[in-house]
């Protein structure tokens, strides 16, 4: 046996090998990425799909498709020892235009649950998927800021149609227009199934994906920080407008001088 080869040992003397410290180390980062709580908001269309997944996570029946329609809802309870928030907002429509009113209480959800979420969940059902949806999407979140694709995971519900199709398949057949959210999102999804009702393990699965994303992107979504950015954004577009104009108004000289012309033509 070579005497200058290290052994490594536990405090009991057992040897221990790279699998079990890798182990120990995972589980030690798992322990640190942990959240004492979980706040999200639930965006999309106006279907019972939206509604039915806050449902899913609270684990009962607290947001109805008939109440959630025009209003923010927030609801909590508790998941392994943790609590849960769970902010329900309007729902936009798939190919009508989507009253202000609608707009501005969606805009409030985040307000909510403050700091800020960290999570949006934005729920899809499982069809055909077109680019007029994906307008619909870049429309809607684009009220909370570039960064909130950075906060977003998408949510797949009613997959069960899919039968015996893979999700990744799913994705492929539909092609470019919903790649385009997988991407802004950086192809971060999940699948759930709201027909489980109760204590669902599909919502620690989920709970998992937003504490790993939230350690990826190193926090969550800021309502302060992202008012402060659309403000100076709004404030920019304005002044750039302003100057746009100023530059198109023909100046007190170009005044007179035009004036001259017009007196000369009439005179000749």
């Amino acid at each position: 046996m070579d005497a200058n080869k290290p052994l490594h040992t536990s405090a009991a003397g057992d040897a221990c090998g790279p699998e079990e410290s890798n182990t120990t180390a995972s589980a030690a980062k798992a322990a640190a990425a942990r959240l004492a709580e979980i706040r999200l908001v639930v965006v999309g269309w106006r279907w019972p799909g939206k509604s039915l997944t806050g449902n899913t996570i609270i684990g009962r029946e607290e947001f109805h498709l008939e109440r959630a329609a025009e209003f923010c809802i927030k609801r909590e309870t508790e998941v392994d020892g943790r609590e849960i928030s769970v902010v329900d907002t309007p729902g936009w429509f798939s190919t009508q235009d989507t009253p202000p009113s609608y707009k501005q209480e969606l805009v409030k959800g985040p307000s909510l649950c403050p700091p800020g979420p960290h999570a949006f969940l934005l729920v899809i059902p499982v069809g055909m998927f077109t680019e007029v949806d994906r307008s619909r999407i870049e429309e809607h979140l684009s009220l909370f800021g570039e960064r909130v694709w950075n906060h977003t995971i998408v949510v797949f519900t009613w997959a069960e149609v899919l039968r015996k199709i893979s999700i990744e398949r799913y994705i492929r057949r539909e092609g470019q227009e919903l790649q385009w959210v997988l991407r802004k999102c950086k192809k971060r999804y999940f699948v759930i199934n709201n027909s489980i009702f109760g204590e669902n393990p599909q919502v620690g699965s989920l709970m998992e994906k937003v504490e790993k994303m939230v350690s990826e992107e190193g926090g969550h979504y800021s309502v302060e920080a992202e008012a402060k950015a659309l403000d100076e954004n709004q404030n920019a577009a304005g002044e750039a407008q302003a100057l746009q104009g100023a530059q198109q108004k023909p100046s007190p000289e170009q005044d007179v001088s035009n004036a001259m012309g017009v007196l000369s033509l009439s005179t000749e």
